[in-house]
């Protein structure tokens, strides 16, 4: 990384820039009836504004582990889905309180990057999508621990396909091994 080059995540962009970044649709353009220049000055680029999603997840977040599931019924996931989930973080030493758990389908429109930068993320655990169809730029097997710019990926079938899975659960586990040093 250089000085030239330093990526923010949105979030710490918007704590930064808090008035200068949003739109104050009082003062954007003067009414119809009163007539006045305009708004831009020439040459200048159009004003930046920050994306703001209103985020719903489960957990505390405080290992910076994003946990991205499929559920388009569920405002997050089915109560057997987070218990088997729950199961699995308890066999990582970790805790719903260290993961952030986020329902794909509530952010069809939303860049991963959005994703990733919002909850600062360093590892990626994926349920019921892959990675293409979350909008990485890479495809990889399920199982397959995939490290790309600093953030750690693997992507497996949904939770409650692996919970009858004993082969898949087989899988998981020796890649969350070698996620979490376990």
């Amino acid at each position: 990384m250089s000085l030239n080059k330093i990526d923010l995540s949105p979030r710490l962009i918007a704590r930064l820039y808090p008035r200068s970044l949003s739109i104050d649709l009082t003062t954007q353009a003067p009414p119809a009836s009163q007539p006045g220049p305009p708004a831009t000055v020439p040459g200048a680029e159009p004003p930046v504004v920050a994306a703001m999603t209103d985020w719903k997840s489960l957990g505390g977040n405080k290992k910076h582990i994003l946990v991205v599931v499929d559920y388009p019924d569920d405002l997050h996931l089915p109560d057997t889905s987070f218990q088997f989930l729950s199961q699995l973080l308890n066999a990582c030493r970790l805790t719903p309180n260290d993961v952030a758990i986020v329902n794909r389908s509530n952010y069809l429109q939303v860049d991963h990057r959005e994703f990733i930068g919002h909850f600062e993320s360093t590892t990626l655990l994926l349920f019921g999508t892959t990675t293409a169809a979350f909008g990485l730029p890479f495809e990889i097997p399920p199982y397959q621990v995939q490290t790309h710019a600093e953030l750690t990926v693997v992507h497996a079938p949904a939770l409650h396909e692996l919970k009858e899975d004993k082969p898949a659960k087989t899988q998981l586990w020796a890649s969350l091994k070698k996620i979490f040093n376990i």
